[in-house]
Order: C-alpha cells, then structure tokens, then sequence
C-alpha cells in the first residue's frame, strides 16, 4: 500500500513540475550569429629592452590588413607599458606608457610619428634608446626607410640635436665606443646571441672603433673572438674560423670560410648563420648572401627580412 502510494505521489509530482516548466523554445536559425571575421597575422620584428638596457629583437604577431599605416601604429604599440599585449619572456617595454602617439604619416618611405608632450620627459639615456627602438622597429618594415619624430607638432632634433630630423639605421643601435684616436674610425653592426630564461634572442650592437682593416675581416674577427663588451651577450661562431675570400657583385656578396663555421661535421647551427647573415645586411647594401665552404656554396639568404 506504501508503495502504491509513493509510486502516485512521485508521478503526480513529475506531472506538476511539466505543467509548471516553460515551454521549449524554437530559436530560428536568423537568430543565431554564425558570421565568423577572420584576420590575416603577421610576424614583424619589435626591438625591447632586456635588464642591461639593450635593445633585443623579438618577433611579435600582428594584425596584416594591407594598411601600412595601421602596421606601424600596432607596432608601436608593442613597445609600450600601455600595450595589453603579452611580452616575451625577460624582456620590458622600451616606451613609457604615458607617452601616446598622436598621429601617423608616410610619404616617400619616410614616416612621420607625432608624439604627445611627456616623450621629451625622458632622460637622454632613456630617449635615444626609445629614438633607437622606434627607428629599427619601422625600418626593418620594407615600406620605410626613415623615421622622423615630432613632439606634439615639432620635431625633435629642436629638442635634443643628438637626434637628427630623419632617423636611419645609420643612427645606430646599442652604440659602443673603443676609440683612442680620431683616425680611421670603422662603424659597423655585429649581432650577438643571448639567452635570457629559455629563449635565445639577438642583440645588434652598433661599434665604434679605430682600425684600418677591411669593414667584413672586423666583423668575421669580432664574431670569432673570446673578447665580448657585455658579459651576457654570446657568439658561437668558432673561434678557428677564417674568411678566406670574399666577392661583392651584382648587389650579392660571397662569403667563403673555412669549415670551421661548422660546428659538428656538417651542421651549422641557426645560431651561427643568423648573426653573420645579419650582420651583412646590417653593413653593406646587398640583396643576398652567400656562403661558401672551401669555395662550395652551402647556403644562400636573398633577403636581410628572411
């Protein structure tokens, strides 16, 4: 009888609770949002501090829709302390984040970047290294080739006339001085390695230094040598490496070592090649690099973004 009861009671329960339940809803499929917006990414290259105050590369992605204008601004805004942005590991924003870009231009591969007034808050220190982050990072873009700065509406070589009214490559970057006369000074760019956490990143360092060598034997001794300005930077390139000879024609320079660029039997390393292709691009106006082993060509590079 309990049980008769029970069984009853729970079917007239189940029986309200339906009747009390709203009723099924029918979504037609116009009330559904099914358009999906897809974006084209890129990789570009941004320059960010590491904690000795140097520049390093670091490669970020970005939103491509073609506009260059729009490229040079999210580019900017990954050197910021505003940015939302993830930053890669062991590196710091280079641009203080008060400091907001107020409007962009380019013409004739010459951009224009208009800054609001607390960029010339900085200290010179701090200033050329942000004037050095913003010219590689726009640079290194194949549509500019020049970057002039203003401070609300003026440019800033009436501030600081360390910094000239265009910015190039020529202005240099993580500069160092070795000089001891004013005779036969050699600018050039070398790349260096440095591991910071896991990641191994690279360090373009812009030397000053007196010498009446070729500009390339410098280079290819200065990456082969024991002897390194900062303690943290690296360069794996084989000590025992030698540049037998070396061609420049037709907007391509031949490099041709011994095997000593190798570093196992006949594996070179990434972290070989990138410096010394980088480094190229970085001094002389070519258009691809080749190297050779004992005359025999084991790499080619077409393209100083590549």
């Amino acid at each position: 009888m309990l049980k008769k009861i029970f069984v009853t009671s729970s079917i007239m329960v189940m029986i309200l609770l339906i009747y009390l339940m709203p009723g099924v809803i029918e979504l037609d499929n116009n009330d559904i949002a099914t358009s999906v917006e897809y974006v084209d990414l890129t990789t570009s290259t941004v320059y960010l501090l590491d904690n000795d105050d140097l520049l390093v590369e670091a490669n970020v992605s970005i939103v491509d829709d073609g506009n260059v204008i729009n490229k040079i601004k999210s580019l900017i805004k990954h050197l910021s302390e505003a940015s939302s942005e993830i930053i890669p590991n062991g590196l710091n924003f280079v641009m203080p984040k008060d400091i907001h870009l107020l409007d962009v231009s380019l013409d004739e591969k010459i951009v224009k970047l208009n800054f609001s007034k607390e960029f010339n808050d900085l200290s010179d220190k701090r200033l050329i290294r942000l004037v050095e982050a913003i010219s590689f990072t726009l640079i290194d873009l194949d549509e500019v080739d020049g970057v002039s700065i203003f401070i609300e509406g003026k440019n800033i070589n009436t501030f600081n006339d360390k910094i000239p009214e265009v910015v190039t490559k020529d202005f240099g970057i993580n500069k160092k001085y070795d000089i001891e006369k004013t005779d036969d000074i050699v600018k050039y760019v070398i790349y260096y390695s440095e591991k910071i956490e896991d990641d191994i990143y690279y360090v373009p360092i812009t030397k000053y230094i007196n010498s009446s060598s070729d500009k390339i034997s410098i280079i290819i001794d200065d990456l082969s040598s024991n002897y390194i300005y900062e303690p943290n930077l690296i360069s794996i390139v084989s000590e025992k490496l030698e540049l037998i000879d070396y061609q420049i024609s037709n907007n391509e320079m031949m490099l041709n070592f011994n095997n000593s660029i190798f570093l196992n039997g006949s594996e070179i390393k990434e972290e070989v090649v990138y410096p010394v292709i980088s480094t190229v691009f970085s001094n002389y106006d070519v258009e691809s690099v080749i190297l050779k082993v004992n005359g025999e060509e084991i790499l080619k590079k077409t393209s100083k973004n590549s």
